[in-house]
């Protein structure tokens, strides 16, 4: 883009490009709030009450548990065909560091929250930057965050996007201290309630009437006692926006935070904050769509599901409750009272009449034999719908005959599972590259290169021309029984060290392992060896000696 070089006119092209990105926001809330509470309760939330029932919180845990397990995820960096060999003895290093940092700045854990979210929403974004110390990721909800062009499917073409966060008024008076502008910010800016995540105020969704200056409708007002675990802040915020705008001038992003309604703090390159031509964020979307970028929802395609179950729920509860109390007929009777009928339905109750012929009869429902069959096959079209099949949920499948047999159908039933896998692997490979070149700029900590003679070196002197790959697929747990046995495999066939076994497998303690390896395993190995060969050439000597 062109940005234009007066201020007036700068600013409002901000504005106008800021406003485009946001366009879709208001429409794209309503819906996250809807598949935020079928995924928590199991209905709308509006409606309907609570589902007795909700499938889809347990079905999205353990669809996230095949997608994505931070135990067992880790990476290695891939370098460029034209890199120097020299560079080969730094991978290591490099490596251990990457999986540190990984654990050390809760990344695991963040991204499994953004990867849980976005089946919810269909996206979310996490977000990096540098403390001083370590990179800090933060998860960032999809109606938090806008693109000017919602028809691109990659964030990495994308000529503008925009980040929308609170922030106290406090806050921003300590960091626009040394501000020239100041004072003239701060007489601008509007601090209100802070939108909750994608919660909807309940004000929201109120049906006015364009003929009339009254409010009228229905106020989501939920006078059940249930958690809806929205944040309650008291103390008004700041809504402040971070504009990023690709500037052909420079061939890096342009950034422009702003301040409710509007108002320019700051407009500077990317490259003062970050890494330049790089934005900060990684889209997560497991379900992407090639020509809408927030992709699809998980939760929406198990929604109907959903209804299904819940009205067979309700139908069931329906059929239980006549049979437990079935309705009544009363025949003969002079008049029935409310004390009467009480003593029909208590035990014990006893009625005394002195008319000829009284009788009551009770019309009770009939219960089929397979009364829960329908809610069982309702229940496995959760399954169908998100390609889990019963061997990889742990269920018995007829006609298996072996272990081996079991293993098979797994590593074929879950091929739906591992493409939607390696989708999730490629979220986390951007964000590992990423962590990576954060730290070729900012992180000044020392490594040593693998052997004897290994210098030390900081991650700026290692290649620019690599790319953070997933080990083995270790992201998901569905491959990593394939992969250890290829370990084991390629260990036999001598094509791999006991070393890079260790590094290749999940096992504890895996730092005390290597370092038993080379300090005592191996050493008593080769001495081992050493003696067993002195035995053998005095064995040889002495057969060769003449006899006397």
């Amino acid at each position: 883009m062109i940005i234009p070089g007066d201020r007036d006119e700068r600013w409002a092209f901000y504005d106008d490009v800021a406003r485009s990105c946001l366009s879709s926001r208001g429409d794209r809330r309503r819906l996250y709030q809807t598949m935020r509470n079928y995924y928590m309760y199991g209905s709308d939330g509006t409606s309907q009450s609570p589902a007795r029932f909700n499938k889809i919180y347990p079905h999205l845990d353990q669809l996230t548990s095949f997608l994505y397990s931070q135990e067992t995820t880790r990476f290695a960096t891939s370098i460029g065909v034209s890199v120097s060999d020299l560079e080969f003895k730094k991978l290591a290093p490099i490596n251990r560091g990457i999986n540190d940092e990984w654990n050390m700045s809760n990344m695991d854990i963040t991204f499994g929250s953004a990867l849980l979210w976005s089946l919810v929403y269909s996206s979310t974004f996490i977000k990096m930057f540098w403390n001083g110390r370590s990179i800090n990721p933060r998860v960032v909800d999809p109606h938090n965050f806008g693109v000017l062009r919602e028809d691109q499917p990659m964030l990495s073409e994308q000529e503008a996007c925009v980040h929308s966060y609170y922030i106290t008024r406090s806050q921003l008076e300590r960091e626009l201290r040394n501000h020239p502008r100041r004072n003239d910010i701060l007489s601008q800016i509007i601090a209100g309630p802070k939108d909750r995540s994608a919660n909807v105020s309940p004000l929201d969704r109120i049906v006015t009437s364009a003929s009339s200056p009254m409010v009228v409708g229905n106020l989501d007002f939920d006078l059940a006692l249930i958690s809806r675990y929205m944040p309650k802040v008291t103390e008004p915020l700041i809504e402040m926006q971070e504009l990023y705008v690709w500037n052909d001038r420079n061939d890096d992003y342009q950034v422009i935070t702003m301040a409710d309604p509007y108002v320019v703090v700051y407009d500077r390159p990317l490259e003062e904050l970050f890494l330049k031509a790089e934005l900060p964020f990684v889209q997560v979307c497991p379900i992407p769509a090639y020509d809408y970028f927030w992709g699809f929802s998980e939760v929406e395609r198990l929604v109907p599901t959903q209804e299904l179950l819940n009205a067979r729920w309700e139908e069931l509860r329906h059929m239980m409750a006549k049979q437990a109390r079935p309705p009544k007929s009363f025949t003969g009777f002079s008049g029935i009272t409310d004390e009467i009928a009480m003593a029909f339905d208590s035990p014990d109750g006893q009625v005394n009449t002195d008319m000829p012929g009284a009788k009551v009869e009770e019309y009770s429902p009939a219960i089929p034999d397979d009364l829960f069959k329908d809610v069982d096959r309702i229940e496995q079209m959760f399954a169908d719908i998100s390609g889990i099949n019963n061997v990889m949920e742990g269920k018995g499948e007829a006609g298996v005959r072996s272990s081996g047999h079991a293993s098979q159908l797994a590593r074929l039933g879950s091929s739906r599972v591992k493409k939607r896998a390696m989708i999730v692997e490629d979220s986390l490979e951007k964000v590992a590259t990423l962590m990576l070149q954060i730290k070729q700029k900012y992180d000044k900590r020392r490594y040593k290169e693998d052997g004897e003679n290994g210098v030390q070196f900081i991650a700026e002197q290692f290649t620019t021309d690599y790319v953070v790959k997933v080990d083995a697929h270790s992201n998901s747990p569905i491959f990593v029984e394939d992969q250890t046995q290829i370990a084991f495999e390629l260990l036999k066939a001598g094509a791999i060290t006991k070393r890079r076994l260790l590094e290749l497998v999940t096992v504890p303690m895996r730092d005390q392992l290597l370092y038993d390896l080379e300090t005592e395993i191996e050493p008593a190995a080769k001495a081992a060896h050493e003696e067993e060969m002195k035995l053998k050439v005095a064995e040889i000597q002495a057969k060769s000696q003449p006899r006397r």
